[in-house]
């Protein structure tokens, strides 16, 4: 949806072919062509992550999520860029994308996500900054799952990607509704999306940023939401060991 501020958007030409993860096949069939060994498990996160970002793109694209120019009058926005004019654009932002793949995830793979051990992981998990581990914020509010490493500032204010422990134990209790998964699933593919984030932004900190038992937890998750779209046949046979 456009931003209150803006008059209105024009889509943008767009050439990708919809449910075609070219991107994503070649990076799994990078993971599954090596021996396990040749690859640890923030290597192949990596690769998945990469797939995965192929995936959002692909299919926000097909249900309408575009780069769109940002117009006024009928005309472009635009905006200086050295010297030059150049129109303004506004980007999908990552929870529409995010939005779009939980909404083809089928119910079995939704209930097979949040069954998962690793998701129990991060529902119990408090998330680290600075090698402490984080209870509550400024307001009050409980941590779990894992922070967003490029937007925390400081410890009495984290940004953070929670799974909602009372929904997810209520699930967990026989309270299975479609609306109940389709949250639970829609926060386990954003913890999935961060984790791979925040790799690019943490360094050498002791946070979640480099916490080896993260990547762990999420790359089983990340390799059944990638292989749901990317078919054995597609992406080749494994090698043999």
């Amino acid at each position: 949806m456009p931003r209150a501020d803006q008059n209105n958007t024009t889509p943008l030409f767009w050439t990708s072919k919809v449910w075609q993860f070219q991107l994503a096949i070649a990076m799994v069939r990078l993971v599954e062509k090596r021996r396990p060994s040749e690859l640890d498990p923030l290597e192949q996160y990596m690769c998945y992550w990469v797939g995965f970002n192929n995936i959002c793109v692909t299919i926000a694209n097909e249900q309408g999520c575009r780069p769109a120019l940002l117009t006024s009058g009928g005309r472009p926005q635009l905006e200086r860029v050295g010297d030059f004019s150049m129109p303004k654009v506004r980007l999908p932002e990552e929870h529409e994308r995010l939005e779009a793949v939980n909404k083809v995830l089928s119910p079995r793979l939704k209930e097979k996500l949040i069954l998962h051990r690793s998701t129990r992981f991060f529902v119990n998990r408090l998330p680290r900054f600075d090698g402490e581990e984080l209870t509550v914020d400024a307001r009050g509010q409980r941590l779990n799952g894992v922070l967003n490493i490029e937007r925390t500032v400081d410890a009495a204010n984290p940004v953070w990607c929670p799974i909602d422990q009372a929904l997810y134990y209520a699930y967990l209790d026989g309270e299975r509704t479609g609306e109940r998964a389709d949250k639970l699933g829609r926060e386990i593919l954003a913890v999935l999306l961060s984790v791979g984030k925040n790799r690019f932004h943490g360094g050498k900190r002791t946070d979640d940023a480099s916490i080896r038992n993260v990547v762990e937890h999420a790359l089983p998750l990340l390799k059944e939401v990638v292989n749901s779209f990317v078919s054995a046949p597609e992406r080749g046979a494994p090698l043999a060991p």
